[in-house]
C-alpha cells in the first residue's frame, strides 16, 4: 500500500527547511574526498636492496592492499548512498543536519579501521570494528532517509512513493546484512572480512546493473529513480 501523503512538517524559526541542502553535500564530498585520500597512507613505499626483496617486501603488504581495496569501495558505496539521499531531499532542518554530521563522522572512521586490519590483520576485534562502522553508518543512511520522507517532511510532495518505501527497505535490508558477519566475527574474523566485501560487491553490482539508479535534478524537473 503506497504510504499517504502527507502535508510537509513544519519547522521552527530556528531551522532552514526552505534552504536547499547543496552545503552538506558539498561538506560530504569533502568529507569523503579526504577519507578516501587517506586510505593510501597506510601504502608507504617499501625499501629493498634488490628486486628480490622488493618483491618479498610487496607481498608481505598484501594486507594493507586488500585494506585499501575493500575500504575505498566501502566509501564508494557510502558516498553513493550519500547522493542517492540527497538528491530527493529538497530542504532541511537542524535533525537532519546532525544526522549528516554523524553518517560522515563514522565514514570519516574507515581509514582507522582500515589501518587496524593492515597492521593486525583479520582478527576478531579488527573485525569487530570495522563491521560496527559500516552498520552504523548504514543506520544513519537509513535514519536521514525515514526522517526527510516522514510526512513528506524535507522531500518534494511529488515524490514517488515506491522509491520512498523502497529506500526505507534497503536501509534496513542492508542493517540486517551486515549484523550477520559482525555475529561470526569472534569466531571467523576472516570469514567476515570476506562477507564485507560481498555485501559492498552485491551493491555495485546492483547499481551498475540498474537495479536502483540515481535520481537525477535538473531545472524545472525531476527525473525518477528506482531502488
Amino acid at each position: 500500500m503506497s504510504e499517504q501523503r502527507e502535508k510537509p512538517v513544519s519547522t521552527s524559526r530556528h531551522e532552514t527547511a526552505a534552504v536547499s541542502p547543496h552545503r552538506l553535500q558539498a561538506l560530504a564530498d569533502g568529507v569523503f574526498a579526504i577519507a578516501m585520500t587517506l586510505l593510501v597512507f597506510d601504502l608507504s613505499v617499501p625499501v629493498a636492496t634488490d628486486r628480490g626483496d622488493l618483491g618479498t617486501t610487496l607481498g608481505d603488504m598484501w594486507p594493507n592492499f586488500l585494506g585499501y581495496l575493500l575500504s575505498f569501495f566501502v566509501l564508494g558505496v557510502f558516498w553513493l548512498i550519500h547522493h542517492m539521499l540527497f538528491d530527493s531531499i529538497e530542504r532541511y532542518d537542524t535533525t537532519l543536519v546532525w544526522l549528516n554530521i554523524a553518517f560522515l563522522m563514522f565514514a570519516a572512521f574507515v581509514p582507522f579501521s582500515t589501518g587496524l586490519f593492515a597492521e593486525h590483520g583479520a582478527t576478531s576485534i579488527t573485525a569487530l570494528v570495522y563491521g560496527v562502522d559500516m552498520l552504523i553508518v548504514f543506520d544513519l543512511g537509513w535514519a536521514i532517509w525515514s526522517y526527510a520522507t516522514h510526512g513528506y517532511r524535507l522531500v518534494s510532495l511529488d515524490l514517488d512513493p515506491a522509491l520512498v518505501q523502497g529506500g526505507k527497505s534497503m536501509g534496513a535490508i542492508y542493517s540486517l546484512i551486515v549484523v550477520v558477519p559482525l555475529l561470526i566475527a569472534p569466531v571467523f574474523p576472516v570469514v567476515s572480512f570476506v562477507l564485507y566485501g560481498g555485501i559492498v560487491a552485491a551493491f555495485i553490482g546492483a547499481t551498475v546493473l540498474g537495479r536502483w539508479e540515481l535520481v537525477t535534478v535538473w531545472p524545472g524537473r525531476r527525473a525518477g529513480a528506482t531502488w
